[in-house]
């Protein structure tokens, strides 16, 4: 999966998920979405996107349709042939290549992985969120560590492009048992991870244990310190980490939504910040300076904003930590990104 790529995003909301649990509202997500898009509507979507990726004049090498939300492959399997069905002009054309979609480790099996590639479905992201029993039992995941195992080894024996989407702070989860399920993560080799940080909605189950004293969300800088470290461990294990924080959205900023928990529309930039400054604080602490010495940083291109911090809150606490007068920033393209280093 070479060079850019155009992902024309297909919403089919809380569909095909028989489950609740405890921090999903699918009623209120419902009202936004209350049916399936049909062939129809998605034959469209499809080529607005292809039309707006024109008039742009964006080359993409590869262009792939995500139908994301709800569990795609708990739909009834006619369901799922109609849906996929209507990529398929587009597929056949070459003006899109490939399908991808998320669903449940206990969803996936041999008759409905015979039909995702019968489809062109190439990338399946699958919700697991914890790889400890008891994290699981509590939040009525509906399944256990070995099922996700055993579906990320069919879905790999088969050519798929795997996905996990995780969530720190659940209930019952522990920084020790989160590093373990990171751990069991790495071991399944997924090509790819989403981390996501738990919130308390308005009208779910965990709402009701954040009310009653039975559920303390993970204050914001707890969940920033636990997610730095996950991403440093996937960084090493050479597993790319997609999303970290949930996707600003109308009904998520809607007032009263969030509860309660560790939201920030800039998590992720918090997270590598935090990452950076770290690693610029040890630099410092081995350099030889004196007061009001200027120093010069070098970061990939991507990393200039995660240096500088949210609101340029690294520089300010560096300059006051360190009493420097400057702090100079050069990138280098070549640069590992979540890495600095020191030009002398």
């Amino acid at each position: 999966m070479e060079g850019k790529k155009l992902i024309v995003p297909i919403f089919i909301s809380h569909f095909g998920c028989p489950h609740k649990c405890i921090y999903c509202d699918q009623h209120q997500i419902a009202r936004h979405m209350p049916t399936l898009p049909s062939p129809e509507e998605i034959y469209k979507e499809i080529e607005r996107n292809l039309r707006t990726c024109q008039y742009k004049k964006k080359r993409m090498r590869l262009v792939q349709v995500a139908f994301y939300g709800g569990s795609f492959t708990g739909l009834p399997l006619e369901t799922q042939n109609d849906l996929l069905s209507s990529v398929a002009p587009f597929i056949k054309e070459e003006k899109v290549h490939s399908i991808r979609l998320s669903t449940r480790p206990d969803f996936i099996h041999h008759e409905v992985l015979k039909v995702l590639k019968a489809h062109k479905v190439a990338t399946v992201e699958l919700g697991v969120q914890s790889m400890d029993n008891g994290v699981l039992n509590i939040t009525k995941r509906g399944y256990g560590k070995k099922r996700v195992i055993r579906a990320v080894t069919e879905l790999h024996q088969r050519g798929f492009e795997v996905g996990i989407q995780l969530m720190i702070g659940l209930p019952g989860d522990t920084p020790e048992k989160f590093v373990s399920t990171v751990e069991d993560v790495i071991k399944m080799r997924p090509h790819f991870v989403r981390i996501y940080p738990t919130l308390v909605i308005k009208g779910t189950l965990l709402e009701r244990w954040y009310q009653d004293g039975r559920y303390r969300p993970m204050p914001l800088q707890e969940a920033i310190i636990l997610t730095k470290g996950a991403l440093e461990r996937f960084r090493q294990a050479r597993i790319a980490v997609i999303r970290v924080g949930l996707q600003p959205t109308p009904y998520l900023e809607e007032k009263g939504t969030i509860v309660a928990g560790p939201y920030h529309p800039a998590f992720r930039q918090l997270v590598e910040s935090s990452i950076l400054y770290e690693q610029t604080v040890s630099l410092l602490m081995n350099a030889h300076r004196e007061k009001g010495s200027s120093f010069v940083f070098v970061v990939s291109p991507q990393d200039i904003s995660n240096f500088y911090g949210h609101g340029g809150q690294n520089i300010k606490r560096l300059k006051e930590v360190f009493r420097l007068e400057q702090i100079k920033v050069e990138t280098d393209p070549q640069k590992e990104r979540g890495m600095v280093s020191l030009r002398r």
